[in-house]
């Protein structure tokens, strides 16, 4: 009788843990989303999108991100792997490989094709909108342990960029599904051998042409023509207006229905990646009223996906977080109209006044063409030097070349500091400018000179207008982070909290490991 007791006891102790286990777990990235645009546009926020999250969940208001470069594909990574491009790999968007001396994509696959809702003869079936996959991302993620220790789990992750529901779904998803340059929904091969009946039933009746209808207007402060943007530039072009972040919230809602997330025994996974906010940020920059009025339909979109998921799920069974991949610089000469320090640089003068100073210290002559086979290529802030072409001809160590690089590329304006290969790989820094440096290196992928710009300066191509972002500044690493749903409190803090700590907080909340290369920990407020 007491040994019956016991394991009732025992029984009623794990039926008790097991339902607690939050039946969906969605993941809502904002690509290139501020941390102040939570407070400045706070006021125009109705009470069920962002106030919802934030008034209702866990508020933790000092996330950053703590590597360079904060681009969209190592931010992602980042997220949902719970590391830095150090273990990820995912070093950039795109970068120079060492190895086939061509650049990469983070998440291109020659040997995948795309898997469209079109025929053969259909130019897009062999275009590189869908040869994708993640296997530059040499870790796992959340998904991917989601489905080791439970494969009846459904991992989906969506996006209009490829990037962006790739690298949060992870290698083993169930699928991934992003936008083509003609606004139409496509996945891999990877994934899978065609588009889901619903899917296509789905687009057929949602085309980005039927969203693109009217004016995208803000008060009196803009009008933009939509009608005239699709016919000039395709379906495609609803990316970069608030439409793509609503046909993008409109296939999370079909997702959820169709695919039964949260609806079995077992939790369920969804990444949902906003990008309109970054082509829309790149283009008109964080000041203007076009992202004003952006911020304001984003937040109408959240609160239906959240609506959705109160009636059919319940907040109880589900646990929310929203974060951002990177956030952005204001436009230079925003900031010099307040006399605040900031600039254009060219890379490609950077280069070449480079390559003009390797050739004079080593004497190679000047009608020499070989002077520039020094540098293979200058990318991402980062010099890869040609090391058969120095090995051959010059009798120097290579740590030695890199230091002269470096010191001659510190004496540019735009340029805070310099940092060689060898300095990365030899030596480990925790707490300074040196360790963000560090854990956005991987030494199979990074270059041999990686150049730090000084706060405010971008690249010239934005000189005509618009801003980027990529910098260890607190505009770029400073992002929103809030937890909600389940049985997590609701609250606030302003203690430093690190993107890395996602992962392993959601994989505690689940009880499965945490993702093999992860280096967070667990968010203390979220998980006790």
């Amino acid at each position: 009788m007491y040994k019956l007791i016991i394991f009732l006891l025992i029984l009623s102790v794990n039926i008790k843990a097991s339902a607690t286990e939050p039946k969906l777990v969605v993941g809502i990235v904002v690509d290139q989303m501020r941390y102040d645009y939570v407070d400045r546009f706070w006021g125009n926020f109705k009470n069920n999108g962002f106030k919802k999250l934030i008034n209702n969940g866990y508020f933790l208001k000092n996330t950053h991100f703590s590597y360079v470069p904060t681009y969209t594909g190592p931010g992602h990574a980042s997220i949902f792997t719970g590391t830095t491009p150090s273990n990820h790999g995912i070093i950039a968007n795109n970068w120079y490989d060492k190895n086939i001396k061509k650049s990469v994509y983070c998440a291109g696959n020659g040997e995948m094709h795309t898997i469209c809702n079109c025929s053969e003869e259909v130019e897009d079936v062999a275009s590189s909108d869908g040869k994708m996959s993640p296997h530059h991302m040499l870790t796992t993620t959340i998904g991917d342990e989601m489905q080791l220790f439970n494969p009846s789990s459904k991992v989906i992750g969506i996006s209009l960029k490829d990037r962006g529901a790739i690298l949060s779904a992870g290698h083993s998803a169930d699928a991934a599904y992003w936008m083509d340059k003609h606004g139409d929904w496509i996945s891999s091969s990877f994934y899978m051998d065609e588009l889901p009946v619903w899917l296509i039933e789905h687009q057929n009746k949602n085309s980005a042409a039927q969203y693109l209808v009217g004016k995208w207007k803000y008060k009196n402060s803009f009008s933009h023509n939509l009608d005239s943007l699709l016919m000039t530039n395709g379906g495609g072009i609803i990316k970069s207006t608030p439409l793509g972040n609503t046909i993008l919230a409109d296939l999370a809602l079909q997702v959820l229905k169709n695919e039964k997330l949260g609806q079995s025994k077992t939790t369920d996974f969804l990444s949902i990646s906003f990008s309109s906010t970054d082509y829309i940020g790149h283009q008109y920059g964080p000041h203007s009223d076009e992202i004003v009025d952006t911020y304001i339909k984003l937040d109408n979109e959240i609160g239906k996906i959240l609506d959705y998921i109160e009636q059919e799920i319940g907040f109880d069974n589900v646990v929310i977080f929203l974060t951002a991949d990177h956030g952005v610089v204001s436009e230079p000469h925003k900031l010099q109209e307040l006399n605040i320090p900031s600039g254009y640089y060219s890379n490609q003068e950077m280069k070449d006044e480079l390559t003009t100073h390797l050739r004079d210290h080593f004497n190679w002559p000047v009608n020499n063409i070989l002077a520039k086979e020094f540098i293979l290529n200058y990318s991402n802030n980062q010099v890869f030097l040609n090391h058969d072409f120095i090995k051959e001809n010059i009798d120097v160590p290579m740590k030695d070349i890199q230091e002269i690089c470096a010191e001659f590329l510190l004496k540019n304006e735009c340029v805070k500091n310099t940092y060689t290969a060898y300095q990365m790989h030899n030596y480990e820094y925790t707490h300074s400018q040196h360790a963000k440096i560090q854990r956005g290196f991987n030494r199979k992928r990074s270059g041999d000179v990686i150049v730090d710009i000084q706060p405010g300066w971008i690249s010239k191509s934005y000189e005509k207008g618009g801003t980027t972002h990529g910098s260890s500044y607190n505009y770029d690493t400073h992002v929103p982070l809030v937890f909600f749903g389940g049985n997590i409190k609701k609250g606030k803090t302003d203690r430093f909290v690190n993107i890395k700590d996602i992962a392993p907080t959601i994989s505690s909340l689940l009880g499965i490991s945490f993702p093999n290369g992860c280096t967070g920990n667990p968010i203390m407020e979220i998980t006790k």
